[in-house]
């Protein structure tokens, strides 16, 4: 009986209160209604319609492999949404792109480089580039580490070099001459220092300046050079240097200088760096 009179006097508690505030009792009645009218008008406004089964495809984790991971962040970045199941549902398959773009260019990087002779030809071609950089690096920040070292002239000229007949038939040089300048070396490590801006007739009468760039084979060869290229006039000195310089051979020069710092390696092969990258090219084009 406590219950009832409680539930009774709370009723006629709430009564009295509807009826002293109306306005708030309309409100409670009718806002109700109004959110129902609303959501009927939209039901009405955006029929229903029919929507098939999705099948997503699947995104592969990092350990699934590299390429199975890219593809399904950048291929699956619009969340599509297919009728028929898709290749990655079926058991033990982890990529449903094997015929995309990506895939494609995936193989065929595999096919360029994980062939075993293009592995061993790019090997070479990293390793001589490595070895020319230490130089140069050397050369730039050390280059005490390869002083009293050199390139032999003859060593660097093309092999129909010309310079030899000019220097003995035009320049009017003996041969002993002729074979002390030839067989002389540049040094390597002046060229860090910078080439002073002096005439070739200046640098041909100095013994300091001849001494400072080429490594004689004796001390009687460098007074006899010395001499014979100091006879000379400027024009026919620069002339010397335009013949010397149109007879180097890069590709030796290339291949030899590293030598210089490291007896072991090899250079730079520049012929054999032409014939890899363009057969890389050709098989990429293809």
């Amino acid at each position: 009986m406590k219950t009832g009179s409680q539930v009774r006097l709370l009723l006629w508690k709430n009564w009295t209160l509807r009826k002293r505030q109306k306005i708030r009792f309309l409100v409670e009645i009718f806002w109700p209604v109004l959110l129902f009218i609303g959501l009927v008008g939209l039901r009405k406004a955006n029929p229903l319609y029919q929507q098939h089964e999705c099948h997503f495809p699947n995104k592969a984790m990092p350990s699934a492999g590299i390429l199975p991971w890219i593809q399904g962040i950048f291929c699956n970045a619009n969340n599509p949404c297919f009728r028929y199941p898709t290749r990655g549902e079926s058991p033990g398959v982890v990529s449903n792109y094997n015929n995309s773009v990506l895939a494609r260019f995936y193989v065929d990087v595999q096919d360029l480089l994980l062939n075993e002779t293009e592995v061993r030809q790019f090997g070479r071609l990293w390793h001589e580039m490595t070895s020319f950089s230490k130089f140069m690096d050397t050369l730039r920040n050390n280059p005490s580490a390869v002083a009293g070292r050199g390139l032999k002239i003859d060593d660097i000229l093309k092999d129909d070099e010309v310079l030899t007949a000019f220097l003995l038939r035009d320049a009017d040089l003996s041969e002993s001459i002729v074979y002390q300048l030839v067989n002389a070396q540049i040094r390597m490590e002046q060229f860090a220092f910078g080439v002073p801006d002096l005439q070739l007739k200046d640098i041909a009468c100095s013994q300091a300046l001849l001494e400072r760039f080429i490594i004689f084979p004796s001390r009687m060869g460098l007074h006899g050079v010395r001499n014979a290229m100091c006879a000379l006039s400027q024009q026919r000195l620069q002339r010397i240097e335009d013949i010397l310089y149109a007879n180097l051979d890069f590709f030796k020069i290339f291949r030899l200088m590293p030598q210089v710092l490291d007896n072991h390696s090899h250079g730079i092969d520049l012929q054999y760096w032409g014939l890899v990258l363009k057969a890389a090219s050709e098989k990429i084009q293809v």
